[in-house]
């Protein structure tokens, strides 16, 4: 949980950096990226939500493909007994967070954690978040 908290400070952080400023390694559309080995099978989430999402990027099989890097993790915390007896939820709450990279300059591109309690579907919740803020992060950039 600890390494959760302090990955999803850090996402923050580097969210406002990056929203602030545009580097020359911007992530424009038809980019190349590689989307690392995630804990909990993460990563097989996110990549069925950036093909759900429409994020315009080539998702490309080795790093040496590709232009960015996008790591990340996630953490599902399944309803408590009380929380199914009391409210009647059975629903997780589910935190993750992303990072894309340069590869080239390594520098941090766009960040975004996500929140959502009581979520009906998991993991696909939090990775189709993720994506969606993605796309929409590239398209500003345009």
């Amino acid at each position: 949980m600890k390494t959760i908290s302090l990955m999803i400070a850090l996402v923050a952080a580097s969210v406002s950096i990056s929203a602030t400023q545009q580097t020359s390694s911007a992530l424009g559309p038809g980019a190349k990226v590689f989307v690392a080995p995630m804990p909990d099978g993460f990563d097989s989430d996110f990549k069925a939500a950036l093909e759900k999402k429409k994020v315009p990027v080539v998702v490309v099989a080795s790093r040496e493909e590709a232009q960015f890097e996008i790591k990340g993790s996630s953490e599902t915390q399944k309803a408590g007994a009380a929380k199914k007896i009391m409210l009647g939820s059975w629903h997780s709450d589910e935190q993750a967070s992303i990072s894309v990279t340069s590869i080239e300059s390594g520098e941090i591109v766009f960040a975004y954690s996500a929140n959502k309690k009581n979520s009906a579907h998991g993991k696909q919740t939090t990775a189709e978040a993720c994506a969606k803020h993605l796309k929409e992060t590239m398209e500003k950039q345009k």
